[in-house]
């Protein structure tokens, strides 16, 4: 059984090499990172609870949403950096205002 995860392991390797990165770059750093399917859909609430929280903090007149993205760093999985999960969620065309606005914050600094 070992030695079947292993050979799967090795194959999953070599398809994300073939991988385009520039088009899937949230998919490959799902991968690389090893994130479960529990974590990637934690992600994806959390991700749609800031979007929702977001535009409601617009629409009574906020202008930064630092505290947001403070959240959604905290929230991640230890192994994953919170800019590298913005820059390839932005990419891919997840969340676009919530990532672009994060994108935004985070290269202020």
């Amino acid at each position: 059984m070992e030695e079947r995860i292993a050979t799967l392991e090795y194959y999953i390797e070599l398809l994300v090499k073939q991988m385009d990165v520039s088009r899937f770059p949230w998919d490959c750093l799902i991968i690389r990172s090893k994130l479960h399917k529990k974590d990637v859909q934690l992600i994806y609430d959390l991700c749609e609870r800031l979007s929702m929280e977001m535009e409601k903090q617009k629409a009574e007149g906020f202008v930064t949403f630092y505290p947001l993205l403070i959240e959604f760093s905290q929230a991640l999985p230890p192994n994953l950096p919170s800019e590298e999960a913005i820059d390839a969620l932005r990419l891919q065309g997840l969340f676009p205002l919530l990532m672009d606005e994060f994108y935004r914050l985070i290269k202020k600094k």
